[in-house]
């Protein structure tokens, strides 16, 4: 018997039935395999695109549950910590718009991530799930080390994953971004060079086996007072690693409400979505040292009067 006249069998039987949990969980598996859990918890500052309505949702949200489902999944969102200590092999992968510790009280209120929790989501990233970061997943789980650029093994388990760590940054402003890997689509279209208004994060700790995907150049940048940041080499603002069986990408756009809203941007959000679950095959071939040389390169005047922030 065909598989499709299997499953209409089934279906009339179960209507038929008071019972029938075994057509349910059939149909349940098939639904399973195709999930993405969108976790925004702000233990640090909480930015606008996440922030939750009367309805529990929120602009970041509703981007990606329309786009996901565009090609065939579905996107649970939530603030939740708790929600790692469940069976995550429910989900092909993980996108995080978070700040802070998010195994600690604070910031949102929501319920911190548990110490099995957050073990349970590494090995799930290190056991094949995809994981996308957007713009503050760097200014989750870091060190607050400053200018200083640390060891490798010296970061927290997390910022060695997602593969760079948040320092500070300057005012929005608009800045040149050069397509390294035109894998994407989105960013083949938009090669060689982008320009975008953002709140650049100046990030640091550059994991030295990431693939760059896309640079922000800074040499026409602001450099003055607290864009003093922005005085350093250009560095990695989209970018892609392996941690074991999982493929993992950042991207550090995402700051303002426009960006999910105004419809510019979908291309690269539904691009990178189809990278987290493996619809695109994407490089994790180490370029960094190539594509963005002295990207860790901090200038040491940057220490005295500037403050870190997290917003």
């Amino acid at each position: 018997m065909r598989r499709r006249d299997f499953l209409a069998n089934a279906a009339f039987a179960a209507a038929a039935l008071p019972f029938a949990p075994s057509v349910s969980k059939l149909f349940a598996a098939e639904n399973d395999s195709k999930k993405i859990l969108f976790f925004s918890r702000s233990q640090g500052f909480e930015h606008s695109p996440i922030k939750f309505d009367e309805h529990g949702e929120c602009l970041a949200g509703k981007a990606l549950s329309k786009l996901a489902k565009e090609i065939g999944y579905e996107v649970v969102s939530t603030k939740d910590g708790k929600i790692f200590d469940d069976d995550l092999s429910q989900y092909s992968a993980f996108i995080f718009y978070t700040s802070g510790d998010l195994d600690k009280e604070g910031g949102d209120g929501q319920n911190p991530m548990t110490a099995d929790g957050t073990q349970n989501f590494l090995n799930a990233v290190r056991n094949g799930a995809g994981f996308l970061g957007f713009h503050s997943a760097t200014d989750t789980w870091r060190h607050n080390t400053g200018y200083k650029v640390d060891p490798f093994f010296e970061m927290t388990e997390y910022a060695r994953m997602i593969g760079g760590e948040f320092i500070i940054h300057g005012e929005q402003q608009e800045a040149s971004v050069e397509i390294v890997d035109d894998v994407l689509p989105s960013l083949k279209a938009r090669k060689p060079l982008w320009r975008v208004h953002e709140e650049w994060y100046a990030n640091k700790n550059f994991a030295p086996d990431m693939h760059v995907l896309a640079s922000l150049q800074t040499a026409d940048m602001k450099k003055e007072g607290h864009n003093k940041c922005y005085d350093r080499p250009a560095f990695p603002c989209i970018w892609s690693r392996q941690e074991k069986k999982g493929t993992v990408l950042y991207c550090a756009l995402g700051h303002n409400n426009e960006f999910w809203t105004n419809g510019e941007c979908d291309d690269l959000l539904v691009d990178l979505i189809k990278a987290a679950v493996g619809q695109i095959k994407i490089s994790t071939e180490p370029n960094l040292t190539l594509s963005c040389p002295g990207a860790n390169m901090l200038q040491s005047s940057w220490i005295k009067g500037l403050v870190n922030t997290s917003d």
